[in-house]
């Protein structure tokens, strides 16, 4: 439901008999904006009719432009809600009046605002002097903010969301206190706002300040309103806790509609929410006892090998049963169809709990397997011995596993396997980490001299049963936990795992260098990080802003099958990066930059951004005005939300890769264990848009008709396949070739230890590999 245009219907219901609030309507400008929907979902507002240019759509939001490729656009709607609202002139007596604004900002410092509005703020632009000025607010709006420098030249703007809403309170109350007038005007800024509580607050001190003016009933409107605007804002928050698996602070939240004022149909809605939920509980409470029923009822000896299994059953339906209740589907319905015994019903339960729906079974013995392989498993995923590890794979050879086939060997062993590797907890988690709120420290166990370190946030409400999103941020020079500070109340907020690694040998190093070492230390933390926690591997992006930004874009062409998306912001396309820019066919990318950085419009956008845009690739630009080079923070909110509808591919049937670096040796699969010499630079020996450079390159193609792996490379001398019945059928013959020559025609050995090994390095559960096939 979208609760944003419901609310505009609501004011415009409400305005029609509130003359105290018609103003808040009818301040608009003559040209009109729009709401654009784009095909995945997401929307963006504009203040402007969108201007088009052949293919391409360009949106202003006031403080930003966006451009997209018209073909990924659902649909335009007529929308002017960027333009209405109450604007305030501030008077800022001003020492310096004109002048330009600068070329180019390659570097801002900037001072939080006082309640004055008035900040210092020092840029460098192509002087190695720094420009230092005093900058003040001169005027608010509901939706956007414009700044002057009072000392020297500069004019500036940015969204409400940039500034403090104390500031801006502060700002609002030096309007005249004995002008009726202008404090109504106050009032109706705060509700276009969104800033329901401080509208309410300030309503209820004009009534008490004007007692015999005719405010008393257009001030009863204006209430009714803005109760029911918070409400429909609070039943928003309500759906986004639950789409961030929060699901207790979003039955707390439902218990706050009882209030008078709430519009009905919100207050039904809300209870046949809690009465779902509430059923739902019941339900969960019903299938626990019965599950306890159940095992009663198994013989003394049985019921002793499954008590603490049954425990671990119940504790997962106690805490997270939204991530246990599909587990136990084919149970529930052989308890609905009463088409099986208790011993029966008890084994499609426990079962299912750690197969999933696809791997229950109803053979008691057999559930016993899959409980105890789950468990072996998971040791041979903790263990550093290889001794430990070959004894688990014999104890696991076994077993009599489910879905066997003559004509493929192995088969139903390795797909149960991981159906059980996909439901597991995480391998190395740790409880004490999941009950801790703050940031963690952890250090990667590795045999290398530098300890690689990462902080991580996880979200609130996290289980390891469920799974989260995930974004690795990158800082831009002054260490990781500047950059959680910044994006840690957002993650948060949309249930995102958040990982920031610390890629810098030395803390003095600010700047990012390109090399192998930089980028082992991200992908360390990552694999780290999976099997530590419930991260969804397929939902994990890269971000970086300034010189994190430089290695995003970097590292994301570097290992594309490993994210969802990168946001590169203020980043530039440097040595490997102009080489590599064909990776973002399969990798999406959000570039963010200011106007003013160098080169963003005329070289970035032109050369690199906007050809990939016109490929209908996903790529976006957004250009933030009269900006230059900066992190940007108050957009972290829009980076979300951009990164919300993606998902990485993670078995692509057909892709091509090029790659200049002996650290960018993997591409969905394709492991290259050895380059052809002269094939890979080393960073300092390349220029600094790569033109010296010679990549190697892979172009694999897979047939499903002739279970046919094709792979084309150059500048390559030795790699390793590795396939997935995602991609190929293993219960019939495999034909494998490399540049046209046959490498490999047979049916597949299939064994566990291919698939656990990788999975014991990688720990990435959304992309697993069965066969691996060395080619020299």
């Amino acid at each position: 439901m979208l609760y944003d245009s419901t609310n505009r219907g609501r004011l415009r219901a409400v305005l029609a008999g509130a003359s105290f609030l018609a103003a808040a309507l009818t301040n608009t400008v003559a040209s009109r904006g729009d709401t654009v929907i784009m095909k995945n979902g997401m929307s963006y507002r504009t203040v402007t009719t969108p201007e088009k240019d052949n293919t391409l759509l360009y949106l202003w939001d006031g403080t930003r432009k966006i451009v997209v490729r018209d073909s990924k656009v659902e649909r335009i709607i007529p929308d002017n809600v960027l333009r209405t609202g109450e604007k305030f002139s501030l008077v800022q007596p001003l020492e310096k009046h004109g002048g330009l604004m600068p070329k180019e900002v390659v570097s801002v410092a900037a001072e939080p605002w006082d309640e004055k509005g008035r900040r210092r703020f020092q840029y460098y632009g192509r002087s190695s002097k720094p420009i230092v000025m005093q900058q003040a607010i001169n005027e608010i709006g509901p939706h956007i903010v414009r700044f002057r420098g009072v000392d020297e030249f500069w004019q500036g703007q940015a969204s409400l969301r940039a500034i403090p809403r104390s500031v801006i309170m502060s700002l609002l109350h030096k309007v005249q206190q004995e002008n009726q007038n202008e404090r109504e005007r106050v009032v109706r800024y705060l509700i276009g706002a969104g800033w329901y509580a401080e509208a309410k607050s300030e309503l209820d001190e004009l009534i008490k300040d004007f007692p015999n003016s005719d405010l008393s009933e257009r001030a009863g409107s204006a209430r009714d309103f803005i109760l029911q605007a918070e409400a429909t804002q609070r039943r928003s928050d309500v759906d986004a806790l639950r789409r961030a698996q929060q699901f207790k602070a979003a039955a707390e939240l439902m218990k706050t509609f009882d209030e008078p004022g709430v519009p009905t149909e919100i207050q039904v809605e809300v209870r046949d929410l809690m009465r779902r939920d509430s059923d739902q509980q019941q339900a969960d409470d019903a299938a626990s006892s019965d599950l306890r029923r159940l095992e009663l009822k198994l013989s003394p000896t049985v019921h002793a090998a499954w008590k603490s299994r049954l425990a671990e059953v119940q504790k997962g339906l106690a805490e997270a049963p939204d991530a246990v209740r599909d587990r136990l589907a084919a149970w529930r319905k052989a308890r609905a169809e009463s088409s099986a015994g208790d011993e029966a019903q008890f084994a499609l339960a426990m079962s299912g709990y750690v197969a999933g729906l696809e791997g229950a079974v109803s053979d008691l013995s057999q559930a016993d397997s899959l409980w105890k392989a789950r468990d072996l498993i998971a040791s041979y995923l903790n263990s550093d011995s290889d001794a430990v590890r070959e004894d688990i794979l014999a104890k696991l050879d076994e077993f009599e596993w489910a879905g066997q086939t003559p004509e493929a060997p192995g088969f139903g062993k390795l797909e149960a396997a991981e159906r059980l590797c996909r439901l597991m907890p995480p391998p190395q988690r740790k409880a004490s980490d999941e009950s801790e709120r703050g940031t963690l420290k952890n250090v990667v166990d590795s045999d290398d001299p530098v300890p690689t370190t990462y902080l991580i946030n996880l979200p609130p409400e996290y289980h390891p049963l469920r799974s989260y999103p995930a974004v690795v941020v990158l800082h831009s020079g002054n260490g990781p936990q500047a950059v959680v500070d910044e994006w840690k109340d957002e993650a948060a907020k949309r249930g995102y795992v958040l990982i920031a690694p610390e890629y810098r040998a030395g803390n003095s190093d600010t700047e990012y260098h390109y090399t192998a070492s930089e980028h082992a230390a991200v992908e360390l933390a990552l694999r780290d990080a999976r099997r530590r926690y419930a991260i969804d591997a397929d939902r994990v992006f890269l971000a970086g802003q300034l010189a994190g930004g430089n290695m995003a874009w970097d590292l994301g062409l570097g290992h594309p099958d490993l994210f969802a998306g990168v946001v590169a912001v203020s980043g530039f396309p440097a040595k490997y990066v102009p080489r590599s820019l064909a990776q973002h066919e399969r990798l999406p990318l959000l570039f963010v930059i200011g106007s003013l950085a160098p080169a963003s419009e005329e070289v970035i956008y032109e050369g690199y951004v906007k050809p990939m845009i016109l490929k209908v690739w996903d790529v976006t630009y957004m250009e933030m005005s009269r900006r230059g080079l900066e992190e940007f923070p108050e957009e972290i909110p829009a980076f979300f939300d951009w990164m919300a509808p993606r998902r990485r591919e993670p078995f692509p049937m057909s892709f091509d890769a090029y790659m200049s670096r002996t650290c960018d040796d993997r591409r969905h699969g394709v492991v290259i264990k050895s380059f052809t010499e002269g094939r890979t630079t080393a960073p300092e020996a390349v220029e600094p848009l790569g033109r010296n450079l010679n990549p190697a390159s892979i172009k694999v193609k897979t047939s499903n008709l002739g279970n046919l792996v094709d792979v084309t490379v150059s500048g390559i001398d030795k790699l390793d396949l590795w396939l997935s019945p995602k991609t190929v059928d293993f219960k019939r013959k495999l034909d494998v070739r490399i540049n046209r020559k046959p490498i490999y025609k047979g049916q597949p050995k299939l064994e566990l230890k291919p698939m656990l090994e990788d999975l014991r390095i990688r720990g990435d559960r959304g992309q697993m590999y069965w066969v691996k096939i060395p080619a020299g």
